[in-house]
């Protein structure tokens, strides 16, 4: 799959691509959904002028984007939290099909998959009698599958899954598992990172909620992207370029808060930071 690298060349046009980014969220009950979404900005001063462009074809492969810019004027722009994380996400719902384990508990061998092998596996107690999440690798061509199963009797059973869309894309994916907003249910949070020197990095968050529901939201295309996990929420950095700046070299990080409220997690529009001023973050992905 070609996937094209979107670069914020100039920090103008933001709120309009901000609003739009995160569309679609999802909140999943077996099998119907519900959608909303977005993200935006709260701006430092600058004086770099903006325009979205799509950056020249490289050694980087890059996801669809969704791109921060920075609005036009020094003032930052209207203040917008709560932007449900959206659509599109690298997991999707499976009711009714895919991987059944008897009575598998992370136990430190491999499955038997057919077809698959295991690269790493988490569980967590949590709603549905807890969660277990299986990183996997074709035996074919390499490519990444990730499973989410929840216990059914002594099964575990398949309710979500991701795969690489081809191989190579990925070079990595992170599972963390945590109840980061206290409600004794654990969110499965994915980190899917890109190959090539952008540093492209998306980040997939499911959550079990008490009604019997899912919440499922995500984050695409973060550039030289970088997440950190935290009670309540999440920490989230992406570069924004300046025109001309090369794939290596961003002049400013944009740093925006991921937090649960009201039934689904939302991002903040964050604040811009000069690359030599940015808060530095421990990723978790």
């Amino acid at each position: 799959m070609n996937i094209t690298r979107i670069r914020v060349s100039a920090l103008v046009s933001a709120i309009a691509l901000l609003t739009v980014a995160c569309s679609d969220s999802q909140k999943i009950g077996d099998p119907s959904t519900t959608t909303a979404s977005g993200s935006t900005t709260t701006v430092v001063p600058t004086t770099v002028a903006p325009t979205v462009t799509t950056a020249p074809t490289d050694s980087t492969v890059a996801p669809e984007t969704t791109v921060a810019a920075v609005p036009p004027t020094l003032g930052p722009p209207p203040f917008l939290l709560g932007t449900p994380l959206g659509a599109p996400t690298n997991l999707i719902a499976t009711p009714g099909g895919g991987i059944t384990l008897f009575d598998y508990t992370c136990s430190g061998f491999d499955p038997g998959i057919p077809g698959w092998h295991l690269e790493d596996c988490q569980i967590m107690p949590s709603y549905s009698d807890g969660v277990q999440v299986l990183v996997l690798r074709r035996n074919d061509d390499g490519r990444f599958g990730v499973a989410v199963l929840f216990r059914s009797g002594i099964n575990w059973v398949q309710r979500y899954f991701a795969e690489e869309p081809d191989a190579g894309v990925w070079s990595d994916v992170t599972v963390v598992l945590g109840d980061m907003h206290f409600d004794d249910g654990a969110e499965v949070w994915v980190g899917y990172r890109y190959a090539g020197s952008g540093g492209y990095l998306d980040i997939d968050v499911l959550d079990p909620l008490p009604d019997g529901v899912f919440f499922l939201g995500g984050l695409q295309g973060l550039d030289h992207g970088s997440v950190e996990l935290h009670p309540g929420g999440a920490t989230v950095v992406t570069a924004v370029y300046a025109d001309g700046e090369p794939n290596c070299c961003p002049g400013h990080f944009l740093v925006r808060d991921v937090t649960f409220d009201s039934g689904q997690w939302e991002i903040d529009n964050g604040l811009l930071y000069t690359a030599d001023a940015v808060p530095s973050i421990s990723g978790d992905f």
